[in-house]
C-alpha cells in the first residue's frame, strides 16, 4: 500500500551557530514574505474590491525577491509555500468558519518548508538553496522524500520529513470495538477495557507555575527574562511531547489489536467554552487521539468510522430503552426495562459500536416519533 498522506519524520538538527543565524534569517524572511502577502490582498480588496489570485502574488514576490538580496537568497518553492499559507487561511475562514487570517508577530510563524529536492545522508541534510546541515536522526527514513518542514522550537531545530512509502496492512483481526472517550478515564471500550488519563498537564502544572513565576519577577526586556521564556517555552514543549508520545504508542496498539474501532463525534471545540472543563479536556488530547486513529487506519487497512454522540449513554444497550433522567453524575444506572445493570462508560461504549455497525436501533427511536407526530399534527 502506498502511502503518502504526510508521515511525519522527525530530525533534530544540530546546526552550528552559523546554520541557526541563517535559519533565522530565513524564517523572518518567510514570515515578512506572509505578511506582506496578506496585507496586499486585504488592501486591494478594501480599496479597490479586487480579490487578487495566488499565482498573480507569486508572480510580483518573484520580482521582488530578485531585487532585494535577504528575499532572493530564499528558495522560490519554500516562498511559494507561504503563499500558499495565506490562500490556506483565507479557505479555512470562508469555508471552515475559522477566524480571519491575521499577522504573524515575531515567535508565531515558526516554520518553512521544501517541496522538493532535500537529500539526506548519514551525518548531514542536504536543504536547497540553503547547503548542508549537520542533524541527529531520530528514527529509520524508509521512501521517497515527498516534503520537508523546518520548524523551530523552543529547545532548536527540528525538521519533519514525509515520505512515501510501501506500508503492508496488517492481518485481518476478527474484533471491533467501540471507544468512549472522558476525563477520568481517557478512554473505556466496549470489551470493557479502560485506559486510565495519564493527565500529563497536571503532573507537571507545579514545575510550570514555578517557572511562570520566574519570567514574572524578571524584568521586561531584559535577557534573563528570555532566559527564563525559553524555560518554560521548553516545559510546555516537554509535556506536549509526552502526551504525544503515549498517544502513539496507544493507537498504534489499538490499531493492531482491532480490525474496525469506532468513536463518537465530539464537538470539541464547543466543549472547550465550558471553562470548569477546557484545561482537562485539552490535556485529555482527544483531537489528537481520533487524528491518530484515523489515518493509522487507512495505513494499516483498518476501519474507523465516527458515530453521532446523542443518547449513547442514557440508551441501554441490551434492549434499547432510553434513561431520559440519567445525569451526569451517575456512573452506574439499572435498566428499568430489562433490569441490565450498566456501567456508564462501557454502555456507551457498546452504543457506539453498535451505530457503527449500523444495528442501534432503540425503543425511543421506534415508538417515541409516533406520538410526537401524532401530538403536534395540524388540525384538518
Amino acid at each position: 500500500m502506498s502511502n503518502d498522506s504526510g508521515q511525519n519524520i522527525p530530525l533534530q538538527t544540530q546546526p552550528y551557530p552559523v546554520s541557526q543565524r541563517a535559519l533565522g534569517r530565513w524564517l523572518g524572511a518567510c514570515r515578512y514574505i506572509y505578511n506582506l502577502s496578506l496585507s496586499y490582498k486585504k488592501t486591494l480588496w478594501e480599496h479597490n474590491k479586487v480579490s487578487i489570485g495566488k499565482n498573480d502574488i507569486q508572480k510580483e514576490l518573484a520580482s521582488i525577491a530578485k531585487d532585494t538580496d535577504w528575499l532572493g537568497c530564499v528558495h522560490s518553492q519554500t516562498l511559494q509555500d507561504v503563499t500558499d499559507r495565506v490562500f490556506n487561511a483565507y479557505d479555512g475562514f470562508f469555508k471552515q468558519g475559522k477566524g480571519f487570517p491575521k499577522f504573524a508577530r515575531k515567535g508565531q510563524y515558526q516554520s518553512f518548508s521544501f517541496k522538493q529536492g532535500v537529500k539526506l545522508t548519514s551525518q548531514y541534510v542536504q536543504l536547497p538553496k540553503f547547503g548542508k546541515v549537520k542533524y541527529r536522526n531520530s528514527q529509520t527514513l524508509s521512501g521517497t522524500i515527498k516534503r520537508a518542514t523546518v520548524r523551530e522550537c523552543a529547545d532548536g531545530w527540528y525538521m519533519c520529513l514525509c515520505v512515501e512509502t510501501d506500508i503492508e496492512p496488517l492481518p485481518i483481526s476478527p474484533n471491533s470495538i467501540g471507544i468512549d472517550v472522558g476525563i477520568k478515564s481517557l478512554l473505556v471500550t466496549s470489551d470493557g477495557a479502560t485506559i486510565e488519563n495519564p493527565r500529563h498537564l497536571y503532573k507537571a502544572e507545579r514545575k510550570l507555575k514555578r517557572l511562570q513565576r520566574g519570567v514574572s519577577r524578571k524584568k521586561k526586556g531584559s535577557a534573563n527574562r528570555r532566559k527564563a521564556i525559553k524555560k518554560l517555552a521548553r516545559q510546555h514543549q516537554k509535556v506536549a511531547n509526552t502526551r504525544k508520545d503515549f498517544q502513539h504508542k496507544l493507537t498504534t496498539r489499538l490499531i493492531g489489536e482491532n480490525q474496525s474501532i469506532s468513536v463518537e463525534s465530539l464537538q470539541i471545540s464547543n466543549m472547550l467554552a465550558n471553562h470548569h472543563l477546557a484545561k482537562s479536556i485539552a490535556d485529555a488530547g482527544w483531537y489528537g487521539l481520533t487524528q491518530m486513529l484515523d489515518y493509522k487506519a487507512k495505513w494499516y487497512g483498518r476501519s474507523f468510522e465516527k458515530v453521532s454522540a446523542c443518547h449513547t449513554s442514557q440508551d441501554c444497550s441490551c434492549c434499547g430503552y432510553r434513561n431520559t433522567e440519567l445525569t451526569l453524575a451517575v456512573r452506574e444506572w439499572i435498566c428499568p426495562s430489562c433490569d441490565s445493570v450498566h456501567d456508564r462508560d462501557v454502555n456507551a461504549a457498546k452504543n457506539i459500536k453498535a451505530k457503527a455497525a449500523g444495528s442501534a436501533v432503540s425503543a425511543w427511536e421506534v415508538y417515541a416519533p409516533v406520538e410526537v407526530v401524532a401530538q403536534e399534527s395540524p388540525a384538518l
